[in-house]
């Protein structure tokens, strides 16, 4: 009879290299900017480094220079965009780039166009997922601002076509603990992988004694620009509030959702009016709200089980980092 009693099922080494691969994508997420390099990295991972690079391309598809030059490209693109009162050559050297020149010709490589020409609109015209956010040509009516006066806090109400009346907030966020599982490539219409997905965190959080009815809080954090980087690339975490303490075990991992000032916008939609609602944001309350895009991850937070709801809707926020303009 064959002895298989040393040999290690290969999920799980498959889950561990995916726990220590992600620990790296998080710590690259905090510090792109900062100059790295492959023994710091591995060191992160907890791997050697003779064997980290080729382990870190195995599992993400990309060699870490590559991907570490792409997310600052996709970092320095977002900032062009939004933040236009920054100077190109101030934004290339925060994001990482040792000079305006060598940002100019990796830029050019990637995006195809200048980033004087991105600024100026070209990236309308080069989305990475030939989609765009925009509901422009939708009826839209916007409240002004006022002041809410339960919160305090400054609001707008927003009337659009075929979505009912949606709320936007801004308001002062404190950080919250999140365990969560990654998800890498494609989302839009990917339910049945978002179920699944959410029930194996579920069962996770619920078998530690970490889930709280009611208190328990699941979102979907974006790391990812939408109309930047490839689906293929997308990173997307589903997550649970949990503890501050919590430890990281097997795939899922614990991280923190950054605090700050957020616009916050209620939606009560139907599963395929997501990207609507997105683009409402987007397209029709950011252009006149006085504020920007910061820098930072988007995330939705899930209010109800669309399941129990009397028309199937979901009662969804969409939380966005913002800063004044």
């Amino acid at each position: 009879m064959e002895d298989n009693s040393t040999a290690q099922p290969v999920k799980t080494h498959s889950v561990q290299y995916l726990k220590r691969i992600n620990t790296v994508l998080d710590y690259l997420d905090e510090n792109y900017a900062s100059s790295l390099n492959l023994q710091q990295l591995a060191e992160v991972a907890n791997f050697s480094s003779f064997h980290f690079h080729r382990i870190f391309k195995g599992i993400t598809g990309e060699s870490l220079n590559k991907y570490i030059q792409r997310i600052r490209l996709e970092k320095a693109a977002h900032r062009l965009k939004y933040d236009l009162n920054e100077s190109i050559t101030n934004i290339a050297i925060d994001c990482g780039f040792s000079s305006s020149a060598a940002f100019a010709k990796t830029f050019k490589q990637y995006f195809n166009m200048s980033a004087s020409q991105w600024r100026s609109g070209g990236h309308s015209l080069d989305s990475k997922n030939r989609q765009t956010l925009s509901n422009s040509g939708q009826d839209c009516t916007i409240s002004p601002m006022y002041i809410d006066q339960i919160s305090l806090q400054y609001t707008w109400d927003i009337s659009m076509k075929n979505i009912n009346q949606a709320t936007v907030t801004v308001k002062q966020l404190e950080p919250c603990t999140v365990a969560y599982i990654r998800h890498i490539g494609p989302f839009i219409g990917e339910s049945q992988t978002w179920r699944r997905l959410f029930d194996k965190l579920t069962h996770w959080v619920a078998s530690r004694g970490l889930l709280k009815c009611p208190g328990s809080q699941f979102y979907t954090v974006f790391r990812d620009q939408i109309e930047i980087t490839d689906f293929a690339k997308f990173k997307a975490d589903v997550c649970v509030s949990v503890d501050a303490g919590t430890k990281a075990e097997g795939e899922v991992g614990v991280t923190t959702l950054a605090g700050g000032k957020y616009a916050v916008a209620l939606f009560e939609i139907d599963a395929q009016q997501y990207e609507q609602a997105w683009g409402l944001i987007y397209s029709h309350w950011l252009p006149g709200s006085g504020y920007q895009p910061d820098q930072g991850c988007c995330f939705e937070k899930y209010l109800n089980d669309f399941r129990s709801h009397p028309q199937q809707k979901h009662i969804i926020e969409i939380y966005i980092p913002i800063k004044p303009l």
